[in-house]
């Protein structure tokens, strides 16, 4: 592997241009193909995201140019604000976003990972092949189908690192400012940019950079402006954020999305990253190309340390990318994602400067790019995995496993119908419902999910009610539940491909479900009533309310840990499958007694002064139960992380006896 510049004939730079804006036309084109087939309600963070960039589209309508700034939700606002322009052309919908994001973003990540090869290896061969690895990456693919921060983030680090390394070490005054300003951008998209940027620029300082002091300030200044303020406005949220997603927990949990908080030191966590790249991100032809080239790429380091050769910023960028990210506890196979641009150049590198069977490895990572990019969008095919000895059961890491091939992509295959929950939101907003809210028991599923829903209620032109108060529904306000039909049961008004139905009542749902008033656009009768007696499995699924003994034995403790200064809650869903321990009834029942039930709080997160409620069978090795229910089972608390290895059970005394 060579960085040194070779001879180039005239018209390759011109062809290889041509085909690096054809890629990305291409890639464009096929997101917008796989928009129009896909109608299914976007999962967890994609719809948490949507929403953000139409509310920040409702402020800059009204007037309003600082709320986007002012306003909290966990991330920085530039990738929501590209989002939130592109609705001022595409109107409110997730197309909009998304597609978006795309025109923005698809070229910076491919022009980044251009950019970077070419310098390192001065060949535009290697700019070209490591363009395509980063398009042709699973999870890319995956992922700019949705609207998601992390590509986003990766395509912002891909340029900063080629300006960066494009200022030859901070010399070049006015491309050290450029390097600043996206950098800014980058860290104005996700917070953990630093940790990707910070090992190259470490390596450029040490390796002369800390010489050009101009250059040095040129990087800081535009740095300090764009970014800065964010930073220090936000500085006492951001603190408690770091406190949450890193020192919180200790354990190897997971929550609902996948993300896990394995204990920093721990075999699990160090491995984390390695298996995630290899299952999930890259995929195995990929992962080995980057072996193969850092392999290379550190002998070469070390036989030729000279100015001209740049491997070692693009080793210490990935290294120091991994070390950052592993040493946070928090932890997602998409985290490592911004670390591309390293990967990218690493993995193709050596290929493009081979001296022998070149165009074979290079016919073949191209074989590779165009299997990953086809067969995530269309959902080909299934996953080629091998097994190897002590291999994990149903893990999403698929640990001590080889992913040759997979559709699956995170968390988006190939397009899908599923109902068609869009239709059913115009419709209510045709018949004059004014807002919506979801049923907190069964809008929990990734093609079901609170946030989902409510970007398909705007984009109707429905209000979402963002306060969860069924009660306050009125007559023209919609109430929509996910539930597999019983005997006896009204039709619903759409069918989802997991066989459950999705109900609308119309008003106030806290009521016996035989008064609903259901409400389906286009059926006829347009509103219609259950009749038959309701079943026990329909009233532990849909019934809000918890009554009698254990709604006396609930609420006490609920009160008695608020007296005692618990400051929120979270209970067990595995465990909420009977009629007096269900999520709708302990909200409530912990509204009354004052105590929050954050929305995202994973009990992973839970600190001290936080309580979580379990409903086990009674055991002689577990403590005492705080009470019992009908069936049997016993009411236990555990303050603070329930996952870990010794729990901390507590029985307050009951406010009521």
């Amino acid at each position: 592997m060579s960085s040194s510049p070779t001879a180039r004939r005239p018209g390759v730079l011109s062809r290889e241009i041509a085909l690096l804006a054809g890629s990305v036309i291409a890639f464009v084109a096929l997101t917008i193909w796989w928009l129009t087939q896909d109608n299914r309600v976007q999962d967890w963070d994609n719809g948490l995201h949507t929403v953000d960039a139409f509310v920040i589209r409702q402020q800059l309508s009204a007037g309003d140019l600082t709320t986007w700034f002012t306003e909290f939700n966990t991330y920085p606002p530039f990738g929501h604000v590209i989002g939130a322009l592109g609705t001022f052309v595409g109107g409110f919908s997730p197309a909009s976003v998304i597609i978006a994001s795309n025109l923005v973003f698809v070229p910076l990540l491919a022009v980044g990972c251009f950019g970077v090869a070419q310098l390192v290896f001065a060949s535009q061969r290697a700019g070209i092949l490591a363009a395509l690895f980063a398009l042709g990456t699973p999870m890319i693919v995956s992922e700019f189908h949705e609207f998601m921060l992390d590509p986003q983030q990766a395509a912002l680090v891909a340029v900063s690192v080629w300006a960066i390394l494009a200022s030859k070490r901070f010399q070049r005054t006015e491309v050290a400012a450029l390097a600043g300003a996206l950098s800014a951008l980058a860290m104005l998209t996700k917070q953990t940019s630093v940790i990707f940027l910070a090992g190259l620029a470490a390596v450029v300082l040490l390796r002369g950079g800390w010489r050009n002091w101009r250059g040095i300030l040129a990087f800081a200044a535009p740095l300090a402006v764009l970014a800065g303020p964010w930073f220090v406005y936000h500085r006492h949220e951001l603190s408690a954020l770091v406190s949450i997603h890193d020192g919180a927990s200790g354990s190897s949990g997971a929550n609902q999305a996948g993300s896990f908080f394995p204990p920093r030191l721990s075999r699990k966590s160090f491995g984390w990253y390695f298996w995630s790249t290899l299952n999930i991100e890259l995929l195995a032809p990929l992962t080995l190309a980057v072996l193969i080239g850092s392999v290379i790429a550190i002998r070469d380091s070390v036989r030729r340390f000279t100015p001209e050769n740049l491997l070692p910023e693009i080793l210490g960028g990935l290294f120091v990318s991994w070390l950052g990210m592993t040493l946070i506890t928090h932890k997602d196979p998409r985290y490592l994602l911004p670390a591309l641009v390293y990967m990218a150049a690493l993995g193709t590198g050596w290929i493009a400067t081979a001296t022998r069977a070149r165009g074979l490895l290079a016919a073949g990572l191209a074989a590779v790019v165009a299997i990953n990019v086809l067969g995530v969008s269309f959902g080909l095919g299934s996953t080629v995995r091998l097994a190897l000895p002590g291999a994990a059961k149903n893990s999403v890491l698929a640990e001590r496993q080889v992913s040759f091939y997979s559709p699956a992509g995170w968390l988006r295959g190939g397009p899908a119908h599923d109902g068609d929950i869009p239709a059913l939101m115009r419709g209510l907003k045709r018949v004059g419902v004014r807002t919506v809210t979801f049923d907190a028991a069964s809008s929990d599923d990734i093609n079901f999910n609170t946030s989902g829903l409510q970007v398909l209620a705007i984009g109707a032109g429905l209000q979402p009610r963002w306060v969860y108060d069924p009660a306050g529904l009125g007559p023209r306000d919609a109430f929509l539940l996910r539930h597999i039909p019983q005997p006896g049961d009204p039709p619903p008004c759409q069918r989802l491909s997991d066989g459950s139905g999705v109900f609308v009542v119309l008003g106030n749902p806290i009521v016996p479900f035989e008064l609903y008033t259901f409400l389906c656009p286009g059926r006829h009768p347009l509103f219609y009533k259950r009749a038959a007696p309701l079943s026990l499995e329909t009233q532990v699924q849909l019934h809000p309310d918890i009554a009698g003994a254990p709604r006396t034995l609930l609420l006490g403790t609920l009160i008695a840990l608020h007296r005692e200064g618990v400051q929120a809650m979270q209970f067990d869903r595995a465990s909420a499958d009977t009629l007096f321990f269900q999520p709708v009834g302990l909200e409530r029942l912990a509204a009354l007694a004052q105590l929050p039930v954050p929305a995202g709080l994973t009990p992973q997160q839970l600190g001290p002064s936080d309580a979580f409620l379990m409903r086990k069978p009674i055991a002689p090795n577990r403590p005492a139960p705080c009470g019992r229910f009908p069936d049997g089972t016993g009411l236990y608390v555990v303050l603070g992380n329930p996952n870990v290895a010794h729990p901390h059970y507590s029985c307050p005394r009951s406010a009521l006896r």
